[in-house]
């Protein structure tokens, strides 16, 4: 696969490319008096609405969750977080504070896809044991000629997978749906879980490195639970992958995540069941390739995580 995908940030009004340039990530105050205090109040202040506006009270991500939270219109002074400069209004925009501290360089950090790829899945044997596999891959450009920056990857799915027994009874492994929250944050396990999974080390202001991004997603096909013998295996997902930038991600108070290029969406629809000769093999299969994405929402947020919405221990 050759083809290359430039994915930069949402398009930006010609006002972005002033002399002081506004940073996706950054905390700013803001300048606001009475009266333009209670003309903003319902803009900024109002989480779905302050999105559409580029500005953000707060992003804090967990394994649990991601929340938003709005802007205090009336602590003194305001401050918010720009999540993306292109929504920025020119008269936002000019109330917006710049610290001589702050960045102030008038280019963009830029990431290229230069392949997105997805490995056939199979059936392996690991110790003894069948275990179905697909591996998707994406190679990366990361440019940071803006500000140093580091890159980071918010993997969110909808997943069902479930076991068929040779009874006729089924059983559910993973039901995000019954959750009724949408997508959740993918885990692949507790140990040493984060919401954001570094990519790669933080880089410096100027610097430039391609890198590949692989993961391996996994689901283990019992012959048998509890004495029931297993009749089929099936996995229904659809994954949306946020490539992410955070100028200090230990600096949760002046800085936090924002996506670097638009969203990364793929996903499979498996059957394994056993073969006449007894060796377990896929019967149906349906994938989506990894490729960009304009429809899924610009911004990651999750009330769960594929751990918590397991509904019976993996063998």
């Amino acid at each position: 696969m050759n083809n290359i995908h430039l994915l930069p940030l949402p398009a930006r009004p010609a006002a972005i490319f002033d002399q002081s340039p506004i940073l996706p990530g950054y905390r700013y105050p803001m300048t606001m008096t009475e009266s333009t205090q209670a003309e903003h109040a319902k803009a900024i202040s109002d989480v779905d609405q302050a999105l559409q506006t580029g500005l953000i009270g707060a992003y804090r991500l967990g394994v649990n969750s991601a929340r938003l939270d709005p802007i205090d219109v009336m602590a003194q002074p305001p401050q918010g977080f720009v999540w993306e400069p292109g929504l920025l209004s020119p008269e936002l925009r000019s109330r917006i504070q710049i610290a001589p501290e702050q960045p102030r360089s008038p280019l963009h950090n830029h990431l290229t896809l230069i392949e997105a790829s997805l490995n056939a899945p199979e059936v392996r044997v690991c110790d003894s044991h069948p275990v179905l596999t697909i591996s998707p891959r994406l190679e990366l450009e990361w440019a940071t000629d803006s500000f140093s920056s580091q890159l980071g990857l918010v993997q969110l799915v909808e997943s069902s997978r479930t076991l068929q027994f040779e009874d006729g009874e089924s059983l559910a492994l993973l039901d995000t749906e019954a959750e009724g929250v949408g997508p959740v944050l993918y885990l692949s396990d507790a140990t040493g879980a984060v919401a954001v999974k570094p990519l790669c080390a933080f880089q410096q202001q100027g610097d430039m490195r391609r890198l590949s991004v692989y993961s391996e997603v996994t689901q283990s096909v019992p012959a048998e639970i509890k004495g029931k013998a297993v009749a089929s295996v099936s996995v229904l997902e659809k994954y949306t992958w946020y490539l992410m930038q955070n100028a200090d991600p230990d600096d949760m108070e002046r800085h936090i995540w924002v996506p670097v290029h638009l969203p990364i969406v793929w996903g499979w629809s498996i059957r394994v069941q056993q073969r006449f000769d007894g060796v377990w093999d896929i019967f149906r299969k349906k994938l989506i390739m990894p490729a960009p994405s304009t429809e899924a929402p610009a911004l990651p947020r999750w009330q769960s995580n594929t751990l918590n919405c397991r509904r019976a221990l993996l063998i």
